[in-house]
């Protein structure tokens, strides 16, 4: 165990204070203090460059992280396909996404969407993720906006992958309460929380023989009594508990009965960062100082998780979360939210770091 019951570590206090790292912890130390030696699949991460990419590897190497699943523009998939040799090739595979970076051109989320997911598919990509967060509608916004999970062109998209071949599907369909409470105040723009499930239900339905991965314990860790009901009534959705600063902000309000959704819901939890890796071509040296804060940014995620799944720590995470200064500017902006474990057991951490993972992987075609 990294740390104590009491929330303090051995390391605190020996690494420069950043955003990523509020106590001051040194992640390589703390990475061969966990008490899980397994393997581990991060389902869900966004890698941008040959760079991000081995420098997000040296923070998965620490933290056992055998293979990840990235979504990455298509043209940067084969950059860093051929960056990656060694021990090191294939252990970053792709998610197939449109180029968010290039939504303000025509085509991005339609046309060019459509041949994406053909080139994707070619380039051996089996998991196609479907982005659907309300603020979309701000910059595609009506009532058939292509950011809309149901609307006719995402519908077109998903029928294309399906005849391709792709069985496992992700979506994005709902943030953090905290953005209904701000950000998405205004119901009669983005809806309300639960209207973002209703095309979700539908194609669920519809497309009852694919795996569908609901990114960010699907969207709704506030609640986890709902979301017990919404895999009861779906056997072919899953979650993984990506977004860090999300799901230490939420489940560790319930740690406890976090641990019994896990136990009530064996295969249907998968371990997913969501790790943005956005090294430039103007990154310092990688052993600058600079270079070990990106280091902390991408090492401070896996600590926090494998601390809230497999430890009793219950104390400040280390990282900044902005949501508590937006809900209540009464918090400092760089307060950070109370992290506490779950002490999963080992066959449900197995479970969750490798198993349900694995067997999602398999249906699809991919292990």
């Amino acid at each position: 165990m990294p740390t104590s019951q009491a929330g303090h570590s051995s390391t605190q206090g020996t690494r420069p204070i950043t955003d990523a790292n509020r106590l001051g912890l040194d992640f390589t130390a703390e990475a061969g203090c966990f008490g899980y030696d397994g393997p581990i699949i991060d389902i869900h991460t966004h890698i941008s460059s040959p760079r991000a990419a081995e420098l997000f590897l040296d923070a998965a190497d620490a933290y056992g992280i055998e293979r990840c699943w990235t979504m990455t523009a298509l043209r940067t998939v084969q950059p860093i396909i051929e960056s990656l040799t060694g021990e090191r090739a294939g252990r970053v595979q792709f998610i197939c996404v449109p180029d968010f970076m290039k939504r303000d051109e025509p085509g991005t989320f339609t046309t060019g969407w459509l041949k994406d997911i053909e080139d994707f598919y070619a380039l051996g990509s089996r998991i196609i993720k479907y982005w659907a967060g309300p603020r979309g509608l701000d910059f595609e916004p009506g009532p058939d906006s292509p950011m809309r999970l149901g609307s006719p062109i995402r519908r077109q998209g998903m029928q294309l992958a399906y005849d391709l071949g792709y069985r496992v599907f992700m979506t994005h369909v709902a943030d953090p309460d905290t953005w209904f409470q701000t950000a998405y105040a205004d119901a009669s723009k983005y809806g309300t929380k639960l209207d973002q499930y209703k095309p979700l239900e539908e194609l669920l339905d519809q497309y009852h023989d694919v795996t569908w991965i609901g990114a960010h314990m699907g969207g709704y860790p506030e609640d986890l009594d709902w979301l017990h009901g919404f895999l009861a009534r779906h056997p072919n959705y899953v979650v993984d508990c990506s977004a860090t600063k999300w799901q230490v902000r939420e489940l560790s309000k319930r740690p406890q009965r976090f641990a019994q959704f896990v136990e009530a819901n064996p295969g249907r939890v998968l371990f997913g960062s969501d790790i943005v890796a956005w090294p430039t071509n103007t990154d310092p040296d990688p052993d600058s100082p600079d270079a070990d804060h990106g280091f902390d940014l991408y090492a401070s995620r896996y600590w926090a998780l494998r601390t809230l799944l497999e430890t009793g720590y219950d104390g400040p995470s280390p990282i900044v979360d902005p949501d508590l200064h937006k809900v209540d500017p009464a918090v400092d902006q760089k307060a950070t939210a109370t992290l506490s474990g779950a002490n999963l057991p080992h066959a449900q951490l197995k479970d969750v770091y490798y198993d349900a993972a694995a067997a999602v992987l398999k249906r699809g075609g991919l292990l």
